[in-house]
């Protein structure tokens, strides 16, 4: 027979399961390495290990369940730290890596029975996640939010990005997100990067600096 005990841990694992994926959706929906099913697995994968904790303190006077909980938070530095991508100048990846620490603080909240703080954390979280990015772009005051695609062939990805955030940053424009993926049909690398640009930023000089490059097939700003 399943007992109220079971009954109980089953749901608590739903709840993680449900709490750090409205986590990962957000961060799905930005097209973030770390999204829904990470997310998930995290938050889930947490709530475990501190059910078991809690259980296996118990066994023993002398149990304590917040040290196994404790290596959770240590271990979870590491997969926060691959979820960070470093592109020339520019990192990107902190807000993600962040969202897995706190999912996993989710986590144990919910094995821990935290169920109320463990919501409320997740409220906060979509709040900021989404609310504030709206507030730092108003912030931005002058500066225009713009998108540079650009096909490069036979080129060096990583000299490719460092020289071309050379020339965004001597175009006064910072490099927000970028994203790089490999046409499989011609073997050239398309690269896209949401940029900040300021007032008298001028389109075409860009492009034009850019296409002056011979592995540069064509550039485009939006």
């Amino acid at each position: 027979m399943i007992s109220p005990e079971q009954v109980n841990f089953v749901l608590r694992l739903i709840e993680a399961a449900v709490l750090g994926g409205l986590i990962g959706l957000e961060r799905e929906r930005n097209n973030q390495p770390a999204g829904l099913r990470t997310h998930i697995i995290l938050c889930l994968g947490s709530a475990l290990i501190m059910e078991v904790s809690l259980r296996i303190g118990a066994l023993t006077p002398t149990g304590d369940p917040g040290r196994i909980a404790a290596q959770v938070v240590t271990g979870i530095g590491f997969l926060g730290a691959g979820a960070i991508m470093r592109m020339g100048a520019s990192v990107r990846g902190l807000t993600t890596a962040a969202s897995i620490w706190t999912t996993a603080g989710i986590g144990l909240a919910v094995g821990a029975g935290y169920h109320l703080e463990a919501v409320s954390v997740v409220v906060i979280m979509l709040l900021s996640l989404s609310l504030l990015k709206k507030v730092g772009r108003s912030l931005s005051g002058r500066r225009r939010f713009k998108i540079l695609e650009i096909e490069v062939s036979g080129a060096d990805e990583e000299i490719i990005i460092q020289e071309l955030e050379d020339i965004l940053s001597k175009e006064r424009c910072n490099v927000r997100e970028m994203d790089v993926k490999k046409n499989s049909d011609n073997g050239s690398m398309v690269i896209r990067a949401q940029i900040t640009a300021p007032g008298d930023f001028d389109p075409p000089r860009l492009v034009e600096q850019l296409t002056r490059r011979a592995d540069v097939v064509r550039a485009e700003v939006r």
